[in-house]
């Protein structure tokens, strides 16, 4: 990111990703404001193994990350399920449902 032009780079981050690798979206943000336009939207269960989980689920605190969007230049966001713990569409509606009730107004 350091290497790169901020008016011509941005990038697509994947908030349980990053989570996983150790990586805190709030400081990749205050580190990097503006360029990451796009995120991807899953949770993380609370397991050894860390796996996806419906948003609202898990252990990652979307509730904070969401306010720093703008900070973030979030312009867009993909509730993603690569793999569920439910049917697909199930798990996808409740990622949904929660971010409706608890972020997203």
């Amino acid at each position: 990111m350091k290497e790169t032009d901020a008016s011509l780079v941005k990038l697509e981050l994947d908030i349980y990703w990053a989570v996983k690798a150790g990586k805190n979206p709030l400081d990749l943000f205050k580190a990097y404001p503006g360029r990451f336009p796009l995120w991807h939207v899953k949770d993380m269960d609370n397991t050894d193994k860390k796996f996806f989980t419906e948003v609202g689920n898990g252990t990652i605190d979307f509730k904070t990350i969401f306010t720093k969007a703008k900070e973030s230049g979030m312009k867009h966001f993909f509730v993603e399920q690569d793999i569920c713990p439910g049917p697909p569409l199930e798990s996808a509606g409740k990622s949904i449902a929660y971010l409706k009730k608890n972020i997203v107004k």
